[in-house]
């Protein structure tokens, strides 16, 4: 269904599709767990990716993160240099699983572009991530 509705997408900490996606990064790392690859940052530490929006609007943002995460993982998302939100994974579902998350993305901050970047920044003393799967994609009409 996810794959109907989606832009452009990137499989984190594998990397050729991060070379693909421009990725930039300053005090991160990447993993493999349950055999899905992922990518984390620390301590005011990013990382960074440049997707296409094929000039749509109307998206949203959808991550995969692993449901278990414990220790500081608070972090700031943006889409370019405008802040979407701040997530705070540190024991928020207490699940061994993955979960998928999808945050809306205002207009405004796609409109008239071919491409954004994705950054997600971690906070002092935490950690951004682990991040699992990023994609644009449509949001459900």
């Amino acid at each position: 269904v996810m794959e109907k509705r989606t832009v452009d997408y990137v499989a984190t900490g594998e990397q050729q599709p991060e070379t693909d996606h421009a990725l930039q990064k300053e005090n991160s790392g990447t993993g493999n767990s349950l055999n899905e690859f992922y990518r984390d940052a620390r301590n005011g530490g990013y990382f960074s990716y440049d997707l296409a929006t094929k000039s749509e609007t109307n998206l949203s943002l959808f991550l995969r993160f692993w449901g278990a995460e414990w220790g500081n993982r608070k972090f700031d998302i943006y889409i370019d240099d405008e802040k979407l939100l701040t997530e705070d994974n540190t024991n928020k579902w207490n699940q061994s699983i993955f979960k998928d998350v999808v945050y809306p993305i205002p207009d405004s901050m796609v409109k008239g572009k071919t491409h954004v970047r994705v950054k997600f920044q971690s906070l002092p003393g935490n950690t951004a991530g682990a991040v699992y799967y990023v994609s644009l994609v449509r949001k459900k009409n």
